[in-house]
């Protein structure tokens, strides 16, 4: 037994060194890697301040000259539509803000504009015609041209599908795939 006011050093070695200024690899991979999974990225969030790890003598504060000095972009796959790449030496959070930016700015088509002539179904017509808006269509963007509010609707601008389902009463439940759209080629409505 150790004498009064003094440590007892039984224990001490068996604890794990952690190496200074370095994070354990855990840490590590959260604080510098947004990884991209089939159901969502993960390690999205930066820290709330720069002192996150200062008692491991890590230095995660943010400066110019230092994201000048350690960013890198370095490019894995490049295809015609198609590219992977790893942001090197930035803040997790920068980068989720930099994919979430190229997301957004992929050119994509989606139902605008419904016209629902006879709805008996349970669902209303706004909620049905906010789910027609959510599915995603076989289009390229690059085919066809930007319409703005001036614009009068054509084959350049336009796409028109009808969907004509019923469904009985008593029947089981029918299930609508989108392989029952079927675009029209009459596309303008009269009046319109």
């Amino acid at each position: 037994m150790p004498k009064k006011g003094t440590k007892s050093t039984k224990g001490m070695d068996d604890e794990p060194q952690q190496q200074q200024n370095k994070l354990p690899d855990h840490l590590e991979l959260q604080r510098t890697r947004v990884i991209c999974k089939a159901d969502a990225p993960t390690h999205t969030e930066g820290f709330q301040y720069s002192g996150a790890y200062a008692a491991m003598g890590v230095d995660t504060s943010v400066s110019v000259d230092k994201f000048c000095m350690n960013f890198k972009v370095e490019v894995k796959r490049l295809k015609k539509d198609e590219m992977e790449f790893d942001m090197i030496g930035v803040d997790a959070s920068i980068a989720n803000a930099f994919r979430r930016i190229l997301i957004a700015e992929v050119p994509t088509m989606a139902i605008e504009k419904v016209f629902i002539v006879d709805n008996t179904s349970v669902i209303a017509d706004e909620v049905l015609s906010h789910r027609l808006g959510l599915i995603p269509l076989d289009a390229d963007p690059r085919l066809f041209d930007y319409m703005s509010e001036n614009d009068v609707p054509n084959e350049r601008n336009t796409i028109v599908y009808k969907l004509h389902v019923s469904c009985k009463k008593g029947s089981p439940r029918l299930t609508v795939k989108s392989s029952q759209y079927n675009y029209c080629e009459a596309w303008a409505r009269p009046g319109y």
